[in-house]
């Protein structure tokens, strides 16, 4: 080892004595909770340890923590933005996909059914459109093994969906039976 490489944890140890405590708060008050204002303090320090060649000495370090923990924050917020974005418009595609077509909602509720395992086997294969040894080798499972569990769970999915294409229809609520009787 180097020099300077053997000065690297005490530098960081250092750094993370001296700066933890402001950092945390500084997360604490601009985060959005408290996991959040850990993660983004977690986030800064392993910045830091990353850069550690990058961050300045003495007390201009702690303007560079601050300067890194403000933009993990900003990340942290642009994510939170596009999560709830992607959950909305997942939400709304859903709700058309169940209120437009029926088959779709059987689809949809017979892949509930299924346990995780079948579900991603059924999900890698037909939506993803992997074969069964690219599936095996996301799965890290022999080939034969991912061709074994694809068969069982689409046997699974057929059985759960006819299930459910056969049982009656639930009956229209009270309120419901009015509006059709009224409306037609």
């Amino acid at each position: 080892m180097r020099q300077g490489e053997c000065r690297r944890p005490e530098r960081f140890d250092a750094l993370f004595a001296d700066f933890a405590p402001d950092i945390a708060a500084y997360c604490g008050w601009r985060a959005g909770s408290s996991s959040d204002a850990q993660d983004a303090a977690a986030e800064v320090f392993l910045t830091a340890w990353r850069r550690l060649d990058d961050v300045p000495e003495g007390e201009a370090a702690r303007i560079w923590l601050y300067a890194t923990a403000r933009r993990v924050i900003a990340n942290q917020r642009r994510s939170f933005r596009r999560r709830a974005a992607l959950h909305e418009r997942l939400a709304a595609k859903a709700s058309l996909t169940t209120t437009s077509d029926p088959e779709h909602a059987l689809v949809h509720d017979a892949l509930r059914r299924l346990g995780s395992r079948d579900r991603e086997v059924l999900l890698l294969a037909e939506w993803e459109g992997l074969s069964p040894s690219e599936i095996g080798t996301v799965l890290g499972c022999l080939t034969v093994t991912a061709r074994g569990r694809l068969h069982r769970a689409r046997k699974r999915f057929r059985a759960a969906f006819e299930e459910l294409s056969s049982a009656p229809a639930p009956a229209p609520l009270r309120g419901e039976l009015r509006v059709r009787e009224g409306g037609s």
